[in-house]
């Protein structure tokens, strides 16, 4: 017992140590739930859906004037899961992408911004990953359950990089509906529930290498993504009692991200820390059903630059376990 828990504080200790330098990565624990240890058991499909938009403009930590560029992004995430043994899932995770971008942030050498008023929009098949969890420390108790877990995955370049926008030119990274690089997914889950409330928190982090979009090589920086998120049950007040289970949760979750590399040369104006508070509810149909419904206020920017920063999202999700 002793070694699990020094294994798992080591993990947490290196990601922390290596956050002041990381890159935000969209196959993220938020996406699989609320609670994902907690409701992810044996085999089933889930179907999430999340909305993400960026009409901000930050330098630094302060916000500034926005010439009117806009980015929109719609994924709908496909996931199956399985238990091969009582400790071990193997995730499958399809993502559908649309993406949108109205005019683009053209950060000028004096610090001011102007607007290119491209536009150009995607949609198709994204990046696909496949990811194994192991569970390597559970505590029953009369009163508490505790569980820790380790990720490893490997994301695949399976989404269109050569996009372009209504005048000819290609897109921009983030608005292509992939990388073009073959990506690897570290990670941790912890789960602690006592009673009618619950504590989950997760950690996970992507290892890029070097892609493209349209014509030039492109690489988006190493990326961790951190989330805590405490649950409340509000029906029923007894877990004996028959019938559906209703929660409401609070969270606060980040991307922490490096800046990215465009054919060798590192953007100036890419990276940082976006930090939200996250309402969240969720009702348990047993034996089958969990329904889920969050959404992501983005409360601090600490942005490399001067560069659009993130400031909402919505995410729904619907668990179906065999």
């Amino acid at each position: 017992m002793k070694k699990n828990f020094l294994s798992f504080f080591l993990v947490i200790g290196l990601f922390l140590s290596y956050a002041g330098s990381v890159f935000a990565c969209d196959f993220c624990l938020l996406s699989q739930g609320i609670s994902p240890l907690e409701t992810l058991n044996g085999a089933g499909v889930r179907v999430n859906e999340r909305y993400t938009s960026l009409d901000k403009v930050y330098n630094g930590t302060h916000k500034i004037s926005n010439p009117g560029a806009k980015e929109e992004f719609w994924t709908t995430e496909l996931t199956g899961f399985y238990a091969v043994t009582e400790d071990l899932m193997v995730l499958g995770v399809v993502p559908l992408k649309k993406t949108r971008m109205k005019g683009e942030l053209m950060v000028n050498p004096d610090g001011t911004v102007d607007l290119d008023p491209m536009k150009g929009r995607e949609s198709g098949l994204g990046d696909v990953a496949l990811i194994g969890r192991y569970s390597f420390f559970k505590k029953h108790t009369l009163d508490t359950t505790t569980t820790i877990a380790g990720l490893l995955g490997v994301k695949f370049a399976t989404g269109k990089t050569d996009g372009k926008a209504d005048n000819g030119e290609y897109l921009d990274s983030h608005i292509q509906l992939g990388t073009g690089s073959t990506d690897y997914i570290i990670g941790v889950s912890l789960s602690h529930s006592v009673q009618k409330i619950s504590l989950s928190a997760n950690l996970l982090g992507t290892l890029t290498t070097e892609g493209e979009f349209g014509n030039k090589k492109h690489r988006f920086g190493n990326a961790v993504n951190y989330d805590v998120t405490a649950k409340y049950r509000v029906y029923p007040a007894d877990l004996g009692s028959r019938g559906p289970q209703f929660f409401i949760a609070l969270g606060v979750n980040g991307e922490l991200r490096e800046r990215e590399k465009t054919d060798g040369v590192k953007d100036p104006n890419s990276g940082g820390n976006t930090t939200y508070l996250s309402p969240g509810i969720q009702a348990v149909v047993a034996p089958h059903w969990v329904f889920e419904l969050s959404y992501q206020q983005a409360i601090y920017h600490n942005l490399y630059g001067i560069q659009l920063g993130e400031n909402h999202k919505a995410t729904g999700g619907v668990t179906y376990l065999f």
